[in-house]
């Protein structure tokens, strides 16, 4: 099992990258790496950026340096004693990942992010939703499957 987040943001403003990365690695102890369009895997032709000007493709990992998010998704509740560098409730730490998402949408001018939210790169649906539904709509997929969803998620930012 390989748990992934990958996607882009499309930005208003390019010079904005460093605070999104500044962000992700300071603020919230994750990693954050830029990747290309090419390595959005299983991204559906219609979500992948046509041109790279005004957007940054990523991949999150668990933590700086990392690009294998194996903790912060799994949604598993781990026992309270275990040392995994995160709060052990697989909820509280996919609302970290989420409080970051929506930290870089408010703070770096994002107009639109998408997103997968998968398990080994394989997307079985994607969705289109509002920034306001991020924490409702991905919440109530992850206690669906009980775990990453295999969704992709293009929200809009405006």
């Amino acid at each position: 099992m390989s748990n992934d987040v990958r996607g882009y943001f499309e930005l208003s403003d390019k010079n904005m990258v460093n605070e999104l990365i500044h962000i992700c690695e300071k603020k919230y102890d994750l990693g954050i790496e830029q990747i290309s369009r090419e390595t959005l895997y299983n991204f559906p032709e219609d979500f992948i950026p046509k041109h790279e000007e005004n957007y940054f493709s990523f991949v999150i990992g668990d933590s700086p340096g990392e690009t294998i998010s194996s903790y912060l998704i799994d949604y598993i509740d781990y026992a309270p004693e275990a040392d995994i560098g995160f709060p052990v409730n697989g909820k509280e730490r996919l609302d970290i990942l989420l409080s970051f998402l929506s930290d870089a949408v408010e703070i770096s001018k994002v107009t639109k992010l998408v997103i997968a939210l998968t398990d080994c790169n394989q997307i079985e649906i994607t969705r289109r939703i509002h920034v306001s539904e991020i924490y409702e709509v991905i919440h109530s997929d992850f206690e669906k499957y009980q775990s990453p969803p295999d969704t992709l998620y293009e929200i809009t930012c405006n």
